[in-house]
């Protein structure tokens, strides 16, 4: 092989997180199915409408969101925890006294 098709099977390789020899193969299977016409629905999967993957896009965009808001309050209530944990901590520091020795 030249060594331009080398430093693209090792770009393709990188992108995919696959090893070279998958990438050969994937790459020689997806030809075998350009040959037969066969490409389209292989490759490329299913022709969407615009109109649904600008919904699908929407959806994700909603979904991150609130993933972001879900990692918003869970920051808060670890901090809560946190806290609650160092004041308990303080307060076994402390001596305490038994009640009857509050008069001293």
């Amino acid at each position: 092989m030249s060594e331009d098709t080398l430093k693209e099977l090792k770009e393709v390789a990188d992108t995919l997180g696959i090893s070279e020899t998958e990438a050969v193969s994937r790459a020689i299977h997806s030809y075998y199915l350009q040959l037969r016409g066969e490409e389209q629905g292989a490759v490329s999967g299913a022709i969407v409408p615009f109109s649904e993957y600008q919904k699908t896009q929407e959806q994700l965009k909603q979904a991150l969101y609130k993933v972001g808001e879900l990692e918003g309050s869970l920051k808060v209530k670890e901090e809560l925890i946190a806290e609650l944990r160092d004041r308990i901590a303080e307060m076994k520091a402390k001596p305490s006294r038994k009640w009857w020795e509050f008069w001293r």
